[in-house]
């Protein structure tokens, strides 16, 4: 087995912190700070036992600003070449945030505003339910590290294109090509699609098992899918504002080495009992949301109280199967020689 890749917890003010750093020593940063909530974040554990709480209030938009703007201008001094920041905000301060952000690390380097998306219960609020999350994608140069993520298709996809070769016959049309006996010719093994700006991954539930009872904390898969996208193995990743944690714990499972800083002891406490016992929720729904990316790899699901859900990859492999089956028997009337007996 081999040894967990190194992960540095800090007790501290960030920009404190950040400034005693080398330059260009960190590949990935992720940001998810105060929202600008102008409220308290108290939050207790399942057994109520504890409670960690942190203030999000600040005096005016021009204080909260100018907290985040010398934070955000380590952090690109920080960054490698290669390096990329995500940055975590919700309606509260996305304009603040992406103006700050075109300044510091320039217009010409903003890669995406992605969208969490995610299903809550709904509420008492007069309005629409707040659904998503907004996380802004920069990097510090054009030589950034990105590696392709691919999700299945849509099931309004048209397969029937999809997994069968065509070719053009005596008339000009594309038509499905059969071999010698008739039979239709599949188009290779297909990947999925390139992964959207739209993520679909469920937010953290009561009851998950990653669940520490830290305000705001963030699923694991979502940290999985930032990283693994935009770094390498052994490459360091910072965090600085961890709270409870999430990412180096993340960044461990993915082999890479992390750093945390947060303000709070009960949070260090907290990242430090999670990094000895990382932990990432067993769910269906967590499992379905898994990407696979190139080269592609298992995501393996821990069996939970509801009995063993198969691998990412196994769940993938079995409905491609069924949708060439049925995409092949509705063009030839058979599936007899596309398909290796199962």
């Amino acid at each position: 087995m081999l040894p967990a890749p190194d992960a540095e917890v800090r007790l501290g003010d960030c920009l404190d912190i950040m400034r005693d750093m080398m330059s260009a020593c960190v590949d990935l940063v992720y940001v998810d700070p105060p929202f600008f909530t102008q409220k308290v974040h108290e939050l207790h554990t399942r057994d109520r036992t504890r409670a960690f709480a942190f203030a999000d209030l600040w005096a005016s938009q021009e204080e909260y600003a100018a907290f985040l703007f010398d934070r955000l201008r380590e952090i690109h001094r920080l960054l490698s070449a290669k390096g990329s920041l995500f940055f975590h905000c919700d309606r509260n301060a996305t304009h603040i945030a992406r103006l700050l952000l075109d300044d510091i690390f320039g217009s010409d380097n903003f890669r995406a505003e992605i969208i969490w998306h995610y299903r809550r219960w709904s509420n008492s609020h007069r309005g629409l339910l707040p659904a998503h999350q907004t996380i802004y994608y920069y990097s510090k140069s054009d030589e950034f590290t990105f590696n392709a993520v691919r999700v299945e298709y849509s099931p309004a996809t048209n397969v029937d294109q999809l997994l069968q070769r065509r070719e053009r016959d005596e008339f000009n049309k594309s038509v499905y090509q059969r071999d010698d006996d008739g039979n239709v010719v599949p188009n290779g093994r297909k990947t999925g699609v390139p992964l959207g700006d739209v993520w679909d991954i469920p937010y953290l539930n009561p009851k998950a098992k990653e669940r520490t009872g830290y305000p705001t904390q963030k699923p694991i898969l979502l940290l999985q899918r930032i990283i693994e996208m935009s770094t390498n193995e052994e490459d360091m990743v910072l965090d600085p504002f961890c709270g409870s944690g999430t990412t180096l714990v993340a960044a461990r499972l993915l082999n890479r080495r992390s750093m945390g800083i947060d303000v709070s002891e009960d949070a260090i406490q907290l990242t430090r009992r999670r990094l000895a016992d990382p932990i990432r929720s067993d769910s269906l729904l967590l499992a379905m949301a898994c990407p696979f990316t190139l080269p592609r790899r298992k995501c393996r699901i821990r069996r939970s109280g509801f009995g063993s859900f198969p691998e990412r990859s196994s769940l993938y492999a079995d409905s491609q199967r069924r949708m060439i089956v049925r995409a092949v028997s509705r063009a030839a009337g058979s599936s007899s020689g596309c398909l290796p007996p199962a």
